[in-house]
């Protein structure tokens, strides 16, 4: 897995922190060991580890059977850049259309811009199955990952916040990680909050306890105190979407380079589309629709 480049280029790029994200940003459906939690600490007869470890199977079989498809608005913050678009799924990979920069709606010549390129990229079937091949490759990667993940930490069960049940966890020095992804297990913590009557994941935070060093730190280094934010939300139905995600990571690459991952992504106005909507349909909504415009 290649190390962070000093900018991302999509929304999942494959890279150590934003895969770290991919792997926690989960639509989380519990195994029936939440049944002997309910919402008392009292009636908490639960192994936390074992909580866990079904958690992540059943994420992916729920991602697998999730094949729901929507449009939403994303506001994204890069460095030091504000950028509103709208995205619209498709069955063959999703479309967005950029509508503000810094708060301020496309010039006409912007929006005809837009258009041309949202054309051209239909006009050009390879470069969407060429796209929709990386998203599968990433969501294969960030599955490994799920699979690697009771193993790789310990959990602790913290307490209830209102509705919402909190694990902690903390790496296991009995975890010999494979590839760098994996190798950052050993130096990160935090905690998440989950929501044991839909059995889902509400949010999770994170943090590097200590500098991230690949290959003896040849290959470059992820700094000490890097962190990151998910929240999800619920659309009803049994659905959950990422509604927030903030990634803050520092560090060095090959040959000195600076790594700055600072991006924080917000997702609103969700809308269902119907399933098998092609990406001609995708892109035409994102044309007419007044709210997606």
């Amino acid at each position: 897995m290649e190390l962070p480049k000093e900018s991302s280029a999509g929304r999942w790029e494959a890279v150590v922190p934003i895969l770290i994200v991919i792997l926690l940003v989960s639509q989380i459906v519990g195994a029936p060991v939440f049944a002997q939690a309910s919402n008392s600490p009292s009636n908490l007869q639960l192994d936390p580890n074992r909580v866990a470890r079904d958690l992540f199977q059943n994420e992916i079989q729920g991602e697998i059977r999730d094949q729901s498809l929507w449009c939403f608005h994303e506001l994204e913050e890069e460095q030091g850049q504000q950028k509103l678009s709208a995205v619209c799924q498709s069955k063959d990979g999703q479309m967005d259309r950029l509508l503000e920069v810094n708060g301020q709606e496309l010039s006409p010549s912007q929006r005809q811009a837009e258009d041309a390129r949202l054309q051209k990229l239909l006009n050009h079937p390879d470069v969407l199955r060429k796209k929709q091949k990386k998203e599968q490759e990433d969501s294969k990667q960030s599955h490994d990952l799920m699979k690697m993940f009771p193993d790789a930490f310990r959990f602790q069960y913290e307490g209830m916040q209102g509705n919402l049940m909190e694990l902690k966890f903390t790496p296991n020095p009995d975890f010999h990680p494979s590839g760098r992804a994996a190798q950052v297990f050993h130096h990160m913590e935090g905690s998440v909050l989950l929501d044991p009557e839909q059995q889902r994941l509400a949010q999770i935070t994170g943090q590097l306890t200590s500098d991230v060093k690949f290959g003896w730190g040849l290959l470059g280094h992820l700094d000490q105190g890097g962190t990151f934010f998910v929240k999800q939300q619920d659309l009803g139905a049994g659905r959950w979407e990422l509604a927030e995600l903030n990634v803050q990571m520092n560090g060095k690459a090959l040959f000195f380079k600076t790594i700055s991952v600072r991006q924080h992504q917000i997702f609103s106005d969700f809308r269902p589309e119907p399933d098998g909507t092609t990406p001609q349909q995708a892109v035409e909504f994102l044309r007419q629709d007044p709210a997606f415009r």
